[in-house]
């Protein structure tokens, strides 16, 4: 008999086929536990070890006692499984006392899965690890990431931290293996927070019932795990803890450097009412859109986009939500053009010029490649190419006036206003009327943003008369309503008083295209220099657009609009009878957004009109406003 057909008669096949089955088996379970239930990782080590051994035992086992009949223990096969024993017992105890000894466990993270952080974000950088809700409450669970979403955005608006997100820490423990989780078990945070490239960490946890919370925040040096700062504050608002922790926390990581906190920063509408249940829907619906993500659906991960944007600091994972929209649909260029916005917003030139040149040859439409190159150009300040860009699209399409709102624009955001008078010259002779209009139109803005009224005056004149002589009533009382404004600045007590009655009248008749005209006109004066145009108070502006936006279906500029009041104002609205139910609007806007999944249906009539929001390239209808300046 051979060798092969002794194995095979002794079950050794067999035997090894069922043992490395269930040692697999067992792995994985062993791993699960140690990943999601805080297991000790040493309870991994050691069934390695365990299983290891146990290899070489079952085939011995195997051998002595796999033929049939009765078998006895032979001197050598006890020889061998004592010596696999006790092998076994001075590994355990090994690595058990190695678990408890900081200088071994230090050489065994050396050697961990995860590898040592390939850059370095310098030396005022700084991980966001998710908190951790010590209230007892479940139903607080949600306050964890909420807090650290936070605190990561007060830091990285002081501009002078470099900020790695708790996203980007989950991003790293995938890239591992592991699976999707909430948390990052804490014995690892030092290493994981280490390998994000950032010198120190913040680690802290959410004290004390909802009426009275304590927020406890520790800034840890990754270099040698000591505490470099410990910050504590208490309250009920969670905003304004959160705002109080970064404050203390910056001003430590920052020393000898100048930054400014953000006095105001642009939070989520969610988050701007205050309403910490608002808040708490707000992070659920993005854990659970997250979590219904599957293999090919692009309008979830279009919502699970519009509701990152609206929450500034969470703009890795809307651009991974896009990447992942990529990968399933390459040729998708409002994905890419969206893709293009954030990592303009980041600052990652390189990526953003790929990415618009990418959007470029994926867009079929030749006057939206040009339009939405142009945006993209104007959003990273390079003027001079989006011009270029604006006028290729008023090539295709001369009688598009949005173009042209677009083309003065940026000769304003780039404070030439004389720029943009001499470019709207040329679309005074032998255009369309509604083209003259509305260059007239803008040359009386460009106007008004020097404080020349009399000169602004006169050209919305000009535009009315247009209207006049072409017998289009519409261009006549763009002209005249633009006009209203500099009524105002020059009498003021008359013209606030006309304005204010003529908005509220159009309000009660439904009519939000010609209030939205009115509204924006004040809010593109006002904004320019307040301390001199000062037509009507800002939070009357606010109030009003909101209503004018609600008025339209258009509830993300609506609930901007409401959110700024509300933060700003919110102490005197009740003094303010008729913007007192700003409040509910709010938080009606709000319920319908979420039940609706972000979506609300376009305003009568569907094909846009003078003076409606115009919309940015990668932003779905009636999300978000960008009005002629």
């Amino acid at each position: 008999m051979n060798w092969f057909e002794r194995l095979r008669d002794r079950h050794i096949f067999r035997t090894a086929f069922i043992y490395l089955g269930g040692a697999w088996a067992s792995m994985e379970a062993i791993g699960f536990f140690v990943d999601n239930y805080g297991w000790s990782r040493t309870v991994l080590d050691v069934a390695v070890l365990l299983i290891v051994l146990g290899f070489p035992a079952a085939l011995i086992i195997a051998w002595y006692h796999g033929e049939s009949g009765k078998q006895q223990l032979q001197k050598t096969e006890a020889s061998l499984l004592l010596t696999l024993c006790v092998l076994a017992a001075i590994g355990t105890f090994r690595l058990s006392t190695a678990a408890e000894n900081p200088g071994a466990q230090s050489a065994r993270v050396d050697t961990d899965a995860i590898p040592a952080a390939t850059i370095d974000l310098g030396e005022r950088s700084v991980a966001v690890l998710p908190f951790v809700n010590s209230t007892g409450v479940d139903s607080l669970d949600w306050l964890g990431p909420g807090m650290s979403d936070m605190l990561t955005t007060n830091l990285a608006q002081t501009g002078a931290l470099r900020v790695v997100s708790p996203q980007r820490l989950f991003e790293l423990l995938r890239q591992e293996g592991h699976a999707e989780t909430d948390r990052i078990p804490q014995e690892r945070a030092m290493e994981i927070a280490s390998r994000s490239g950032a010198r120190t960490m913040v680690h802290g946890s959410i004290l004390g019932t909802a009426d009275d919370l304590a927020l406890d925040a520790q800034l840890i040096d990754l270099s040698d795990g000591t505490i470099v700062a410990a910050e504590r504050a208490r309250g009920s608002d969670v905003f304004a803890l959160a705002d109080t922790v970064a404050e203390r926390l910056a001003s430590t990581l920052a020393r000898g450097v100048e930054y400014q906190m953000a006095a105001a920063p642009e939070k989520s509408p969610m988050e701007l009412t205050g309403d910490v249940d608002k808040f708490r829907e707000y992070q659920a619906g993005v854990r659970t859109a997250w979590s219904q993500l599957d293999g090919d659906s692009l309008e979830v991960r279009y919502h699970l986009v519009d509701m990152l944007e609206m929450m500034p600091g969470r703009e890795d994972e809307a651009r991974r939500a896009l990447e992942e929209i990529i990968q399933i649909a390459p040729d998708e260029a409002q994905a890419v053009g969206r893709l293009a916005r954030i990592a303009i917003v980041q600052g990652d030139t390189a990526a953003a010029d790929s990415l618009i040149l990418r959007y470029s040859g994926l867009e079929k439409d030749e006057r939206k490649v040009h339009t939405g190159s142009g945006q993209l150009l104007e959003r990273a300040a390079r003027f001079d190419e989006a011009r270029d860009a604006y006028r290729q699209a008023l090539r295709i399409e001369p009688d598009n006036t949005m173009l042209l709102d677009l083309l003065a624009r940026t000769y304003l955001r780039a404070n030439d206003p004389a720029g943009a008078r001499a470019e709207m010259e040329a679309f005074l002779s032998g255009s369309m009327p509604t083209v003259e209009s509305e260059a007239h139109l803008l040359i009386g803005d460009a106007w008004a943003w020097e404080g020349r009224f009399g000169e602004a005056r006169a050209a919305y004149g000009r535009a009315a008369a247009v209207g006049e002589r072409e017998g289009l009533p519409e261009l006549e009382a763009a002209g005249r309503e633009s006009s209203l404004w500099v009524d105002a600045l020059l009498d003021p007590e008359v013209g606030v008083s006309r304005i204010n009655r003529s908005v509220w009248t159009l309000l009660d008749l439904g009519r939000g295209e010609t209030a939205l005209n009115l509204v924006e006109a004040a809010d593109r004066l006002y904004v320019r220099d307040s301390d001199r145009l000062y037509p009507v108070e800002f939070h009357t502006i606010l109030y009003l657009k909101g209503r004018v936006y609600e008025l339209l279906g258009k509830p993300r500029a609506a609930m901007a609009a409401y959110g700024k009041l509300l933060k700003d104002w919110g102490d005197v609205l009740g003094e303010i009878p008729r913007m007192s139910d700003a409040p509910e609007r709010m938080s009606a806007i709000q319920a319908q957004w979420v039940e609706q999944g972000g979506r609300m249906p376009p305003p009568p009539g569907g094909a846009p009109r003078r003076g409606d929001p115009r919309t940015e390239v990668g932003v779905s209808s009636g999300s978000e406003a960008t009005p002629r300046p």
